[in-house]
């Protein structure tokens, strides 16, 4: 009777994990480190096809992260600080150890100041923001890049925890995100507190969509998929600039933040496709899954790397290829090795793919029901 209870269990775990969500965080994680080498490409040498590549990965990217997160989320439920922690903060922390690391090695490559660069970034490390600013409390010298979303991340899910248990939630995340956004325009809080407040809307309508089975009325409905699609396509090519990590939605913040749900409704229904293609949706899936140490290990190496002068060497080098795609052969690669090595990692492994915890919770469970078994069944 065990072991079927615990195959039942199993079988569950297995139906809860559905494919095309993971082949959607693939898409999304791909669009990241294709957006960042997009930024530095055309900063280095401006062109349409980097700019092109910046509307389309911005549009949807990281709105597609916070979607899916609360479209998985129950906050109802008590909000677990152990599990947040872990895979939120413990991450943070983590990875800003590995960029003070490189930075330090950096700067004694070429002969700088090694106190100085610990100094600049771990003062960066710790005021957590996105991207530069002159409204931070205290001078900070650069940006921490790409894991602000850990942070805000931990804010969001703990404000919608809160306002889940206040009457009239929708009244409580559309005030918390008016609110991010305009004091982001004064100040700029450190720990990407404002980020997390704007992001908690995002974090309520994948909520919203798993309550009311959205992607279930839009497959009795597919003139949606449509819309959507016109939608998401005028975004991109009327695209005014979008930065989750400000809180700046460019010149149409209502367009940018409707065509941002658009593209991620598309996205999943690429997703859908491709998870019944035996080519692209396995290998997408394992990065979706894969994807929080993808992007730890991305901020790193965007961190600590000096790209624009390596841009350089690859123009010279290859002056017919568009430099974005130069940029993104050479750092993809890079991302993925790092994400494999961390997975070996004992222990830390486990913050970073958050599976990791279910499939040892698993293996547990069924050592427990073997040793229950009486030896005559």
């Amino acid at each position: 009777m065990l072991a079927d209870m615990f195959a039942t269990v199993i079988g569950l775990w297995r139906m809860q994990r559905i494919r095309f969500f993971d082949i959607a965080k693939g898409i999304a994680i791909l669009a990241v480190i294709l957006g960042h080498c997009a930024i530095e490409a055309n900063l280095c040498i401006p062109h349409r096809a980097a700019q092109i590549a910046i509307s389309f990965c911005f549009s949807f990217h990281m709105p597609l992260f916070f979607i899916l997160a609360g479209y998985f989320m129950h906050p109802e439920r008590a909000f677990r600080w152990a599990k947040e922690s872990r895979q939120l903060l413990c991450t943070y922390a983590v990875t800003t150890l590995c960029v003070l690391v490189g930075v330090t090695c950096m700067a004694t490559l070429h002969h700088e100041s090694r106190a100085l660069a610990l100094q600049t970034w771990g003062m960066t490390a710790l005021y957590g923001n996105g991207d530069v600013s002159n409204l931070t409390l205290w001078p900070v010298g650069f940006r921490i890049g790409a894991i602000w979303f850990l942070l805000a991340m931990f804010w969001a899910r703990l404000l919608l925890h809160i306002f889940a248990k206040l009457p009239h939630t929708v009244f409580w995340v559309a005030a918390c995100f008016v609110f991010g956004y305009i004091s982001s325009r004064y100040v700029c809080l450190p720990w990407s507190v404002q980020s997390g407040m704007c992001a908690v809307a995002f974090l309520y309508l994948g909520y919203l969509a798993k309550k009311y089975d959205v992607l279930g009325r839009v497959k009795r409905i597919p003139y949606i998929w449509v819309a959507a699609l016109l939608i998401w396509i005028i975004d991109v090519v009327s695209f005014g600039g979008m930065s989750m990590a400000m809180n700046d939605y460019g010149s149409h913040p209502v367009l940018a933040v409707v065509g941002s749900m658009a593209g991620t409704l598309c996205v999943i229904g690429i997703s859908q496709l491709l998870d019944h293609m035996f080519l692209g949706g396995g290998g997408l899936s394992k990065l979706g899954q894969a994807s929080l140490a993808i992007l730890c290990v991305h901020l790193v190496e965007d961190d600590v790397l000096p790209w624009q002068m390596y841009l350089g060497f690859l123009r010279a080098a290859f002056p017919h290829m568009p430099l974005v795609l130069l940029s993104f052969i050479v750092r993809l690669p890079i991302d993925l090795v790092g994400a494999a090595l961390l997975y070996r990692v004992p222990v830390i492994n486990e913050w970073f793919y958050p599976q990791l915890v279910k499939q040892r919770q698993l293996r547990r469970s069924k050592a427990m029901s073997q040793a229950c078994v009486p030896c005559g069944e």
